[in-house]
């Protein structure tokens, strides 16, 4: 009977094909492996299965069972010789995540430890696969999954050190060697998987030929290494060679452990492929998803407001069931492998198998690209996913995602940095590293799809500006012929030309797929906000923050992510001009949170002022206006005192940690902006003694921060007049959109030329987000520009920088090369694409030389004057 069995499994199987262009380093896995490794095969990549279980767990904000699987797992191995690096690895990840989520040096150094493990881990790993001749993947040598953990941990432990302020030289070299490592690592088993394609499809299409052919002799519609028995089945890619061995063997009771323990892993990865593996109901045809023609974010919409409180509802009775069995739950999914005297139901007949949803494939070498994954044929698509095995997915997405990171992290290095960086070795390409996230999110699910899709979601949405969105060409439309993401096995390089062109629809559906396979983390809930305050959405994006952190079933384990996700929350309760619910959320962030607590109590001291300002210009009406007036005047007073004692080094503090990153003694940025601030205030008390703090400051501080956090592309149109009448507040009489005038001034002191070049520069950019251009422009140049810019000519470009506001005079020629772009794309007007460019790209240039050297805010300014380069860049070549 088994007999039969495994010939038919002979026939099917990935490893029975081989390519005569074949040599030692790329030889199918079947010709090494022999019976005697078949353990010791199968302990490993059930050890991935249950490392990807955990990592998943995390996902889900249920960090402790993931970490109490592992260590379960590393109890029953603690007498066993063979490793079992991934364990370490996982751990790593997991770390990893919450460290660099609120930069807390505790957690930050226990990351550092256990990665540093992984990384001893996995070179002992690789070498006793060598050793053994273990091939636990059907295309790649003994060792090469070990190096690909091992190339992760390197490049995760290299940013950790980077991201840790306080690193001196020495640990900053030993970073840069890290990082070094881990890109020549993965380039040389990127460079493995890109050279096996032609091969491998070669061989794909061959075996699907065969596969038909038995199905079709079979009567049946089932292909691929799969074996189906009554109410059992599994598949054999997962033991490279297995089904290549002699039929004649006999040796019965291994056969039985042997397929026992391959259905196993197989629905090991099933339940991790649907989400059943953590409890959650989720179900494959409610994660696939797509999207309409009037928005590229289908959360929100109305239509499907009740079909997904019903689901969430369904979730969370389901983790409530499944917190109070997880013993039982942990005991059904990941009891031991069994041994050969153990039964197992025997049956000649095939039956179906269960429905699925997709996972991972090489995307990066295309291993499934022959396959039609229309939604018409999901169910092939799904069939085939399951079908590669769990170290070849592992493999391939793990270098997609690693190396895509490395790629894009090297192409927003600035230039002079870069220069020096390429001539060790370094070379990013953002496009290159682009496409392998966009690949690995999509066709990946695995805590490496995962991660590549937040990475993309901070990369377009996320409150640093990497990528410039304000440069379209005339006519280009971008919301038509959406391509949906469901079930995909592979996504072509046309596909992605389009995805890249246009990428909220598709983050969109990822992000949505992500929500509902981990209910419970208040990351996916965070970016989702973020991507509806991108869309202009804000009143919906802060409610759906809003309800999660009140709804009484919400538990939020990862305290980083909870911080995280009230910071984003108050910063979009500033955009609408809620001050009072963005200073509660700041205020409370200072006792779960260390990041930065002067930034937070400095923010929430400029809400309360910029709401003593709409109570005291009538724009909010309030029973009694004298006490409204005291009590934020107070309130300002109050957490600016407060903010000041958090910044390391200055007053009674100055001894202490209680402030900087991560309570690191170091002054962050904002510290050195919130000091400067804090100087300006100290000198006009002495030229105002009888004046109220409140009274005293000039320009909206709080509006200053808006645009750091790209306030005003998101605010809506309402928002945007709000703003520029309250910027006018403080405004010099009878000028420009100011709200003063010589009869009634709202400002009590004299605005001087440095606060009207910030509040012309606020007001411009305004204006230019309501729709008027020229006159925002206007303001920009008469008030902003033209009072420290010398000589406008490119070529003897000459400027006076002052030193008030530093960010400002780079800042400025940044937006005006935006206010350039879209006087000279303007629909009626003739438009000549490359002189757009050219001249956009001179002004920018102006911006670059402006902002050279290390000033306040330097970083965020670099980096939106690069974003609009490489935007420019991209549109030099296509006008």
């Amino acid at each position: 009977m088994f007999k039969g069995l495994r010939k038919k499994a002979s026939i099917l199987s990935l490893t029975s094909i081989t390519s005569p262009q074949s040599n030692t380093s790329t030889a199918p896995s079947s010709a090494t492996n022999s019976e005697s490794n078949y353990d010791k095969i199968l302990t490993q990549v059930y050890d991935f299965e249950v490392a990807l279980k955990a990592m998943d767990y995390l996902l889900d904000d249920r960090t402790k069972k993931g970490t109490d699987l592992l260590q379960n797992e590393a109890d029953k191995n603690k007498d066993s010789t063979q490793p079992h690096a991934i364990f370490p690895l996982a751990l790593g990840v997991m770390e990893f995540i919450e460290a660099t989520l609120g930069f807390e040096p505790e957690v930050m150094a226990r990351a550092h430890k256990t990665l540093s493990e992984a990384e001893n881990a996995s070179l002992n790993n690789s070498k006793y696969n060598v050793k053994y001749h273990l091939a636990t993947s059907l295309i790649y040598p003994p060792g090469t999954e070990f190096q690909v953990t091992y190339a992760e941990s390197t490049l995760l432990n290299a940013l950790l050190m980077l991201l840790t302020e306080n690193n001196g030289m020495v640990e900053s070299a030993k970073a840069l060697f890290k990082l070094r490592r881990a890109y020549q690592t993965l380039d040389a088993v990127y460079k493995r998987i890109k050279d096996s394609e032609p091969v491998f499809n070669k061989n794909l299409a061959k075996l699907k030929k065969e596969a038909a052919a038995v199905s079709m002799n079979n009567g049946s519609s089932k292909s691929s290494s799969m074996i189906y028995t009554q109410n059992r089945s599994f598949s054999t890619v997962d033991l490279p060679g297995y089904n290549s061995q002699s039929s004649s063997s006999g040796s019965l009771p291994q056969d039985i452990a042997l397929m026992k323990n391959l259905e196993k892993i197989y629905l090991m990865r099933k339940a991790r492929v649907e989400g059943a593996s953590l409890g959650n109901s989720v179900h494959p045809e409610s994660v696939n998803l797509f999207e309409d023609s009037n928005s590229s974010l289908t959360l929100a919409k109305q239509t499907n407001t009740s079909n997904i409180k019903g689901l969430m509802d369904s979730e969370e009775q389901s983790y409530r069931n499944s917190q109070e069995e997880e013993q039982e739950d942990e005991d059904d999914d990941d009891d031991d492998f069994c041994d050969a005297s153990e039964s197992f139901e025997q049956n000649d007949t095939l039956s179906a198998p269960p429905s699925s949803a997709p996972v991972a494939d090489s995307s990066a070498q295309s291993v499934l690209s022959s396959i039609d994954t229309t939604p018409s044929s999901s169910r092939d698509a799904t069939d085939n996913h399951l079908h590669v095995s769990t170290i070849d997915e592992y493999i391939h997405s793990g270098v997609q995602l690693c190396f895509g990171i490395l790629q894009v992290v090297l192409s927003l290095i600035p230039p002079a940095i870069g220069k020096v960086l390429s001539i060790v070795g370094f070379k990013g390409d953002r496009e290159v590293g682009l496409r392998l996230l966009w690949r690995t999110a999509i066709t990946s699910r695995n805590i490496h799809g995962e991660l590549a899709l937040l990475f993309l979601l901070v990369f377009y949405d996320g409150p640093v500006q990497f990528v410039d969105n304000g440069f379209h060409l005339p006519g280009q439309s971008l919301n038509q012929n959406i391509i949906s993401l469901e079930n995909r096995a592979t996504v072509s390089d046309s596909e992605l030309d389009r995805i890249l062109d246009n990428p909220p629809p598709y983050t969109s559906q990822l992000l949505r797929r992500a929500r509902r396979m981990f209910p419970h983390n208040a990351l996916w809930i965070l970016q989702e906000g973020r991507m509806l305050a991108a869309e202009g959405d804000l009143a919906k994006a802060s409610k759906t923050m809003q309800d999660f952190t009140d709804n009484p079933a919400t538990k939020i384990q990862m305290q980083q992510a909870e911080a995280l996700l009230i910071f984003d929350r108050s910063i979009i309760y500033i955009y609408q001009h809620e001050y009072d619910k963005a200073a509660k959320d700041l205020i409370y962030l200072i006792e779960i949170n260390s990041w930065s607590k002067a930034v937070y109590l400095f923010m929430a001291s400029a809400c309360y002022l910029e709401k003593y300002r709409m109570i005291k210009m009538g724009i909010i009406d309030v029973a009694d206006k004298q006490a409204e007036l005291k009590k934020y005047s107070d309130l300002f007073d109050k957490y600016l005192d407060l903010a000041l004692s958090y910044v390391p080094g200055v007053g009674h503090n100055a001894v202490g940690k209680k402030g900087g990153i991560g309570g690191s003694n170091k002054q962050m940025p904002f510290d050195k902006f919130l000091l400067r601030k804090s100087r300006h205030i100290e000198t006009r008390k002495k030229q105002y003694p009888k004046l109220s703090t409140a009274d005293i400051v000039g320009t909206s501080l709080i509006h200053e921060l808006v645009y750091f956090w790209n306030g005003y592309n998101r605010m809506t149109q309402k928002d945007l007049k709000v703003a520029l009448q309250l910027l006018g507040y403080s405004g010099a009489p009878n000028t420009e959109y100011s709200a003063n005038t010589s009869d009634h001034s709202y400002a009590l002191v004299e605005e001087t030329e440095d606060e009207a070049m910030i509040r012309y520069f606020l007001q411009s950019v305004t204006l230019r987000q309501l729709g008027d251009v020229q006159k925002g422009l206007s303001l920009l140049d008469n008030h902003v520009i033209s009072k420290y810019v010398l000589s406008d000519s490119l070529h003897s470009f000459r400027f006076n920088k002052l030193t008030y506001s530093p960010y400002i005079y780079p800042t400025a020629l940044y937006e005006k090369t935006m206010f350039v772009w879209l006087l000279r794309t303007a629909k009626g007007s003739k438009v000549d694409a490359h002189q757009a460019v050219e001249e956009s790209r001179s002004w920018l240039k102006r911006a670059e030389i402006v902002g050279e050297g290390d000033y306040e805010l330097s970083n965020r300014t670099g980096m939106r004057i690069k974003a609009a380069g490489d935007r420019l860049e991209q549109l030099s070549a296509i006008s």
